[in-house]
C-alpha cells in the first residue's frame, strides 16, 4: 500500500498508531510474568560432601514359594524354622516374596509373618507386568 499519495508534500504530522502494539506487548509481558511465578522449581543445587567409602548396594533376600507351599532361598528348600533362623542371621532388612500365582494365600502370609518375626523391615511381593 502506497501511503505517500495520501500525504501531502508539506504535511509532517503523519503518525503511526502504536496503541495496539503496546497492548499486545503488555499482555505478553504480563503472561510471561504470571507463568514464571507458577513454574515449579525444577532443581535445588546442593553440594554433597565426599566420603571415603563407596555405597554398598544391598540386594534383597528373595524367598520363593512354589505351588505346593514349599519355601526356597537360593534354590535351597527350607522349613519355616530354618527360614526364621536364616532371616535372623542376615543383616538385610528387605525381603522379596516370589510366590506362584496358584499358591494358597495362607502360605504367603506365613512367610510374611516369619519375616516380620525375624526383624525384616520391608516385605515386597513380586509380580509380573501384564504386557
Amino acid at each position: 500500500m502506497n501511503l505517500r499519495k495520501y500525504l501531502s508534500r508539506g504535511d509532517s504530522s503523519f503518525v503511526i498508531d502504536m496503541t495496539a502494539l503496546v497492548d499486545i506487548a503488555f499482555i505478553i509481558i504480563l503472561f510471561l510474568g504470571i507463568v514464571a511465578t507458577l513454574a515449579p522449581v525444577s532443581s535445588i543445587n546442593v553440594e554433597l560432601p565426599k566420603a571415603s567409602l563407596k555405597a554398598k548396594k544391598i540386594e534383597p533376600i528373595k524367598i520363593v514359594v512354589d505351588r505346593e507351599g514349599n519355601i526356597y532361598i537360593n534354590r535351597k528348600k527350607m522349613t519355616e524354622k530354618e527360614l526364621l533362623n536364616y532371616l535372623k542371621q542376615k543383616k538385610e532388612k528387605t525381603v522379596v516374596v516370589l510366590a506362584d500365582r496358584r499358591v494358597i494365600y495362607e502360605n504367603v502370609v506365613k512367610v510374611m509373618d516369619i519375616a516380620k518375626k525375624a526383624g525384616v523391615e520391608e516385605i515386597n511381593i513380586a509380580t509380573r507386568s501384564s504386557r
